[in-house]
């Protein structure tokens, strides 16, 4: 079966997958907003607020190590129909907690808090698992697209419009509006239709541990290494070294240092357009397009190392979001082609599970760095850390090379 790509949003399946992931998105955002505010405003401390992330981190990272070992023996749709109505409930008994003004209040806020970040751990391997369930291998790129055009509005607006709502919204309301969220989320899911039998898994089925095979598939392997190196580059992305380069190199005010935030962002949802309308194009040469990503990413940090002109970071900023974003797009797509189709969610739980903390030290590596040398100098070695991870797109043979399967012939490990 063949189906045009301009019928993608005429699938009901896709149309209900989407829906829960945009309402999936909102409700994390605005939890996190309201949450952090709320113990902010309970602790007085800056601690105290940053310690909600630090305990969502944590627990996130622990489930992903449950997940990979686990998640394959279940339904994808009720894993994230599961994922759903459990966090929801979990967001009232959040929102209660937080009225219980004292240290028993907090103890059981923050152990409300991490189960409702490891619940949450086993959404997006089962989501990633269970899109290629109901399109064909032809819309990978363009389904993927649309998903993380959305992810990326949101993640513009959700900050603010949490923002607002604490601020102007009864408190309880908010809660109830995340916690329907969620559980709308989960329900959408559930009414997908999707023959259990392609998504089940015989339990008694002796197989390889899932961060096994993500060595052994040649393309995932390839892939994973490329996002171990480029996690180092990365960090130089987080806000407070963003807000050192725009105050030492650059000599400007807090205000260009939101304006270079804003102008990836900006860069981010353009380059989910792009792919989301040129999927055809991107998909003849997907793994080519992979490492000019690298080098365009690579150029780009480069010269904004080396600019001292504020307008001119924001530019470079712009420029590196659609090439970096459809690099994205377009490795999730391969590895939802190359994966085997039992192995998909728990697989992805794996790489999870190593590349998370592994990016989170990389941030503090990279932070030290900078305050032994000098903030440019880090963003120098960035660009050409850059520059060495697209050699491996380059370099290997089956993930240059990289063409999708035909749809009538079933996932192999490749």
């Amino acid at each position: 079966m063949t189906i045009n790509s301009n019928q993608l949003w005429k699938q009901p399946n896709f149309l209900k997958l989407w829906s829960s992931q945009t309402l999936n998105s909102l409700a994390q955002i605005l939890l996190s907003v309201v949450v952090m505010l709320e113990v902010y405003r309970l602790t007085e401390s800056v601690l105290g607020a940053a310690s909600v992330f630090a305990f969502m981190s944590l627990s996130s990272f622990i489930s992903s190590l449950i997940v990979s070992r686990i998640i394959d023996n279940y339904s994808m749709r009720k894993v994230m129909h599961s994922a759903g109505v459990i966090r929801g409930i979990l967001v009232i008994a959040i929102g209660g907690f937080i009225y219980i003004e004292s240290i028993i209040g907090l103890i059981l806020l923050f152990l409300s808090i991490s189960m409702y970040s490891f619940v949450g751990a086993w959404y997006q391997p089962a989501r990633f698992a269970i899109l290629p369930l109901i399109i064909p291998r032809e819309q990978y790129i363009k389904a993927n697209g649309t998903l993380v055009m959305v992810q990326q509005l949101l993640m513009v607006a959700g900050w603010g419009l949490g923002g607002v709502l604490a601020a102007f919204v009864w408190y309880p309301i908010i809660i109830a509006i995340i916690a329907v969220s969620f559980m709308l989320s989960g329900l959408l899911v559930y009414f997908m239709k999707i023959e259990e039998k392609e998504i089940s898994v015989n339990k008694n089925e002796k197989r390889t541990p899932a961060w096994k095979e993500v060595w052994r598939i040649p393309v995932v392997r390839g892939i994973t290494i490329m996002e171990t190196i480029e996690g180092i580059s990365n960090a130089i992305w987080t806000s407070a070294l963003l807000l050192a380069f725009t105050t030492v190199v650059l000599n400007a005010g807090d205000e260009w240092w939101g304006f270079i935030n804003a102008g990836y962002f900006v860069g981010a949802i353009l380059g989910s357009f792009i792919v989301t309308f040129n999927a055809k194009i991107l998909e003849n040469k997907i793994g080519i397009m992979i490492g000019m990503s690298g080098v365009s990413m690579g150029l780009l940090t480069i010269l904004f190392s080396l600019t001292t002109i504020p307008i001119i970071a924001v530019l470079l900023c712009i420029l590196m979001g659609p090439m970096y974003q459809a690099r994205d797009i377009c490795q999730v797509a391969i590895m939802q082609d190359a994966i085997p189709e039992k192995r998909r969610a728990g697989i992805m739980a794996a790489r999870s599970a190593f590349l998370t903390p592994w990016n989170g030290i990389m941030v503090l590596v990279v932070g030290f760095a900078a305050d032994v040398f000098s903030v440019q100098v880090i963003y120098l070695v960035a660009g050409i850390l850059y520059f060495i991870g697209s050699l491996i797109a380059f370099k290997q043979k089956s993930l240059r090379t990289y063409e999708f399967k035909d749809f009538e012939k079933g996932n192999e490990a490749g």
